[in-house]
């Protein structure tokens, strides 16, 4: 009877030190489309924007997969940009992740000047006035449409 009351003790401890590792978050919007003409025109709804005790908003995506790629991180850097011109609260440098294994990755995002040289690089590759170029993995290249384009 001792050692069922240790580990319930130790099984109790441990869940209570795990759970204060992580951020407590309230949810603050659900999918809300988003839009703003400046400084760069973009539009998207975030899954999920959630607050924190210090009323900071925090980005947050789900995904029907395991991995987290940089085309997540770009996606929720934008969301941060658009947060950041709409709404008076101040937005996290960071987000989450959610997969679809149940993990909450954090994230840390691009800056908006990363943004907005990023919106600025694909309107020259879509206008032609910017030549493309090879990325370091082909699994980027497979579904590119400009792939054609590159050196």
């Amino acid at each position: 009877m001792e050692l069922l009351a240790f580990i319930v003790l130790i099984i109790t401890i441990y869940l209570w030190i795990k759970n204060r590792r992580k951020e407590k978050l309230r949810i603050y919007l659900i999918e809300p489309y988003v839009k703003i003409d400046n400084p760069i025109p973009l539009c998207g709804a975030p899954d999920v924007v959630w607050i924190n005790k210090q009323e900071t908003l925090i980005v947050a995506d789900y995904k029907n997969r395991f991995n987290v790629y940089d085309s997540d991180i770009i996606q929720l850097s934008v969301y941060r940009l658009l947060l950041e011109k709409t709404q008076r609260n101040k937005v996290a440098r960071y987000g989450f992740i959610h997969l679809k294994n149940g993990k909450r990755v954090k994230v840390d995002l691009l800056s908006n000047d990363e943004v907005i040289k990023l919106y600025h690089r694909y309107q020259g590759i879509t206008g032609g006035t910017v030549r493309t170029r090879y990325t370091n993995s082909a699994g980027y290249c497979q579904y590119c449409r400009y792939a054609g384009n590159c050196r």
